[in-house]
């Protein structure tokens, strides 16, 4: 007999989450398993991704349905249930409802966007992030933060690492596009939301200022748009540097961009789990980066230090790095797949 799960998300959007969902629906094994989904509001393009076999429940969803009613008919209803994203509190509720094995994936280390204890709990209690029972994580540095805040739920806390799909990455980086990679430059890349608080686009561009200093052949390519696209423009023309960095806002298909690069650049100051990264393996590119725990294969920890990152970024370049092994993601997905069947249970 199948399976019944149920999942849940905000924003189902071109973003990592997003992403990261559609990995895992294209994924399921749907012999085994039958999916109802629900989202309240996404992207076209994300829509076009989902499997014909995934049921999709009144979505675009109005919350305003979640009655006593509604929550009765689905009752207790799946054998799991999962909240894929944090948001509205009356979809929480009817996730943990809904299935007597539920779970939130928590994308994000809350604590370091919400750094006082009072707005941090604060944010917890709102959002019923307690009452369900159990916890999923992209990686163990989330979930190792969150434990340290709520030690008696330790048991309850798992990782589930993003489903990688390598040969749709593949297969779109081969796409054409206007531009070319500049002659006679090390061309960097960068792919997310133009939100300064999490992804440090500043540092980036203040390392841009004072890399080409000491090395002008460069040149870094910004793909992704957000609140703070203005400011990061503005940024960019005040330092001089719209011959070295290039704004491509956001694209629906950012690989043939990354395919031209010779490295892909992160600067976040989260502890989140970028899919761009993920992607940027795929077309085996090296990857520079100030998160200390992006440690790998062909990645390059640098100093989030304004002053020593452009020094950092140079003396690697100095030693002409290329992208070294062989990937299997293959073998990884199968290791993911198999964890999410044993939350099902």
């Amino acid at each position: 007999m199948k399976k019944k799960i149920l999942i849940c998300i905000n924003e189902f959007f071109a973003n990592s989450i997003g992403i990261s969902l559609v990995n895992l629906l294209n994924r399921i094994d749907y012999t085994n398993i039958s999916v109802d989904l629900i989202f309240i509001k996404s992207q076209t393009n994300m829509l076009n991704q989902i499997p014909s076999s995934v049921n999709i429940i009144d979505s675009p969803f109005d919350t305003s349905k979640i009655n006593f009613l509604f929550k009765f008919k689905y009752h207790k209803r799946y054998d799991f249930s999962l909240m894929y994203d944090v948001g509205d509190v009356k979809l929480s509720e009817f996730v943990i409802s809904s299935s007597k094995r539920n779970a939130i994936y928590l994308h994000k280390n809350y604590r370091g966007i919400y750094v006082v204890d009072s707005t941090y709990y604060g944010f917890v209690r709102a959002h019923n992030i307690l009452k369900f029972n159990m916890f999923l994580f992209p990686n163990e540095r989330i979930k190792s933060e969150f434990i340290k805040l709520h030690e008696l739920y330790a048991d309850q806390c798992e990782v589930l690492e993003y489903l990688i799909d390598d040969k749709h990455i593949i297969d779109m980086s081969k796409t054409g596009i206007s531009v070319e990679k500049p002659n006679h430059k090390t061309l960097f890349v960068s792919v997310g939301t133009l939100n300064d608080r999490s992804k440090n686009f500043t540092l980036m561009i203040k390392m841009m200022q004072n890399l080409i200093k000491i090395n002008n052949h460069v040149e870094l390519w910004i793909l992704g748009d957000g609140p703070d696209l203005v400011n990061i423009k503005m940024l960019v023309k005040q330092s001089n540097l719209d011959n070295y960095i290039k704004l491509f806002g956001f694209k629906n298909n950012p690989y043939p961009y990354m395919k031209l690069a010779d490295y892909y650049l992160n600067t976040s100051d989260n502890y989140d789990t970028s899919t761009a990264l993920i992607e940027a393996r795929v077309l085996e590119k090296p990857i520079f980066s100030t998160n200390p725990d992006d440690q790998g294969n062909n990645v390059y920890i640098i100093s989030p230090d304004p002053n020593k990152i452009a020094n950092d970024i140079n003396n690697i370049l100095l030693k002409k790095v290329v992208y070294n092994g062989v990937n299997n993601f293959w073998e990884e997905n199968q290791h993911i797949l198999k964890k999410f069947e044993k939350f099902i249970g």
